[in-house]
Order: structure tokens, then C-alpha cells, then sequence
């Protein structure tokens, strides 16, 4: 039976980036999260141990964000979908089965290049093994809605960046009018499409 993860960490590099935006200098942009199965012994988990880490053990795959959502004032949610095959361009991203034992996420500050994301938190199994990601089988790939929830300063901090990431199914009912900020339900009902506004 998989183990569940320890509370993720914030790292010492990611601790950096949130003084800089408390600070005013930048906003934050998370990037991506990734998952991989090293191993950690108990030293390795301790909260000094964790916070030193610039990168997962043993990197297996990286996924873009779908979603961030403000859970409370200093802190979001950031979704991603984990999968073994990729949603959109259907390409094979788990052909060896591994143990999820450790999930990262990745921050840099918001238009900032690729050479400046830093591993801002990170999180590993209690115990000895996550869940395992079977390798794609061709047919039904196996998917894991993963959340990830970290600190920040306040929402105005923040940025995702979503560009080739997976739309959520809860995400794909709704869509928000950039102009006046409704939202909308959209659906089928006799063969017929419809678009109905939601009222909160």
C-alpha cells in the first residue's frame, strides 16, 4: 500500500524568491512540478536536510501546471496532472514503472529566463514508497490529479505558467469573460450546445 507524503518543504532557494517578492522586487511564476523515485533515508528527511535541496534525487518526469488557485491569503493551490502519457501531444512519458517517493515545484520570478527557476518546495513519502506510475500501455494511461499547496506573500505575488498544460475535466465545463470577469457553464442537452452563467 503507498505511503503517504510528508508536508512539502519550502527550500532554501525558494525561501529566497518569496523574500524577494515580500519584498516588492519581483512576482513569482511557478513553472512546473515534477516527480521522481529516489530514496531518502531519515536524515534525508529532516526539515534541514530537505530545505538544502537545489533538485529531486532521481528525476523521472516533469509536468506543466493546469491550475492555481488562492486557498487563503499567504498561500495557493497548484494543480497538475501526473500522467504516463501526455494529454495533448499523446507522447509516451513512462515506458518503466516507478514509486512516486518525491514531487517538486518548480518557481522563478515571473518573465524571468529559464536559468533562473529554482526548486521552491518539495515533499517526499513517509514511509518507503508513493504510488506507482505504471508505464503507458497503449491504451488507458493512468492519471493523478496532483495538488500542491505552497506559501506565498499574497495572490498579486503570484503567476503560473500554463502554456501546453493539460486542461482539468473540472476545468473544462467553465470558461470566465476576460471582459466582465462572469463566469460560464458550458454543456450538451439534446445534441444542443449551451452556455449558461454561473452565479456564485
Amino acid at each position: 500500500m503507498p505511503q503517504p507524503f510528508n508536508n512539502a518543504v519550502m527550500t532554501n532557494k525558494g525561501a529566497q524568491l518569496l523574500t524577494r517578492a515580500q519584498a516588492g522586487e519581483i512576482k513569482i511564476e511557478f513553472t512546473r512540478m515534477v516527480t521522481g523515485n529516489g530514496t531518502y533515508s531519515a536524515q534525508e528527511k529532516t526539515l534541514a536536510s530537505l530545505q538544502a535541496r537545489t533538485a529531486l534525487k532521481v528525476l523521472k518526469n516533469s509536468y506543466k501546471l493546469s491550475r492555481v488557485f488562492v486557498f487563503s491569503e499567504h498561500s495557493v493551490k497548484v494543480t497538475a496532472l501526473i500522467t504516463n502519457q501526455d494529454p495533448v501531444t499523446r507522447e509516451t512519458l513512462v515506458s518503466a514503472g516507478y514509486y512516486i517517493n518525491e514531487v517538486g515545484l518548480y518557481a522563478k520570478p515571473a518573465g524571468a529566463g529559464d536559468g533562473q527557476e529554482v526548486l521552491y518546495s518539495i515533499a517526499v513519502t513517509a514511509g518507503d514508497n508513493g504510488d506507482f506510475m505504471p508505464p503507458y500501455n497503449g491504451y488507458n494511461p493512468a492519471q493523478i490529479t496532483q495538488d500542491f499547496f505552497v506559501t506565498v506573500d499574497n495572490s498579486a505575488t503570484v503567476t503560473i505558467n500554463t502554456a501546453g498544460a493539460a486542461l482539468l475535466v473540472e476545468d473544462a465545463n467553465t470558461m470566465t469573460d476576460d471582459a466582465t470577469h462572469k463566469k460560464y457553464k458550458i454543456g450538451i442537452e439534446n445534441g444542443l450546445v449551451y452556455v449558461q452563467e454561473v452565479t456564485e
